[in-house]
């Protein structure tokens, strides 16, 4: 179990908050309005109320001491996550993982030391992206800017054979990673090579960004 804090309960922190609670972290909400941090009370360890842009205020909540990670979540507010990212640096938090607006903001973020900076609608767009182009495309998440994961249904030309007699890490330079099964509650990780893939199947891919997109086109 990690311990994580979360700064700004919009609707990207706040729901950072409520899956890391629910998926039993235990979390601490901090937010600056107290109607956004009551609505937290059910979905988090702790939620409080405090302008974290005031040092002391973080210091008094041990987020250098006690917490594995920082999320700071002020969407456009350039300037505050800006000064909380330097205070968390100041306070020795381990790991400060910031949301950005724009790739300005990001440069300033990772430049005073947050360790990561996310662009949650761009990624989510970019996402989407890939999903309207492919016909057989299920979800994609990119990793870096050469790879990325994809979840897609069995293109016909698979069915009836095993990965082994598909060769994907030849022909397509993609590893299958995992196998949903029909109805989506069975996962088979890691499939051996013998494993026969049905039409029902949907097929969890590693590979390049170029091999995702011909195997997006079987």
């Amino acid at each position: 179990m990690a311990r994580i804090a979360v700064i700004g309960l919009g609707r990207f922190g706040a729901h950072v908050a409520r899956e890391a609670f629910h998926h039993g972290h235990e979390v601490l909400a901090i937010g600056i309005d107290p109607e956004a941090v009551q609505r937290m009370r059910d979905h988090a360890t702790r939620a409080v109320v405090a302008d974290a842009r005031d040092i002391a205020r973080l210091r008094a909540l041990r987020l250098g001491e006690e917490y594995d990670a920082v999320v700071v979540s002020l969407g456009e507010n350039v300037e505050a996550s800006a000064l909380i990212v330097l205070h968390l640096r100041e306070l020795g938090a381990p790991r400060i993982i910031a949301k950005a607006g724009s790739d300005d903001h990001g440069k300033l973020l990772s430049l005073i030391g947050a360790h990561e900076v996310l662009f949650p609608e761009r990624e989510s767009a970019v996402r989407l992206a890939m999903r309207l182009a492919a016909k057989n495309l299920f979800e994609y998440l990119p990793l870096g800017e050469e790879h990325g994961v994809e979840e897609i249904a069995t293109p016909a030309r698979f069915v009836g054979k095993s990965l082994a007699e598909l060769a994907l890490p030849d022909r397509y330079g993609s590893t299958v990673l995992a196998v949903r099964k029909a109805g989506g509650r069975e996962v088979l990780v890691g499939p051996g090579a013998d494993y026969v893939v049905t039409a029902e199947d949907l097929l969890v891919v590693l590979a390049p960004n170029e091999a995702l997109q011909k195997l997006q086109q079987l």
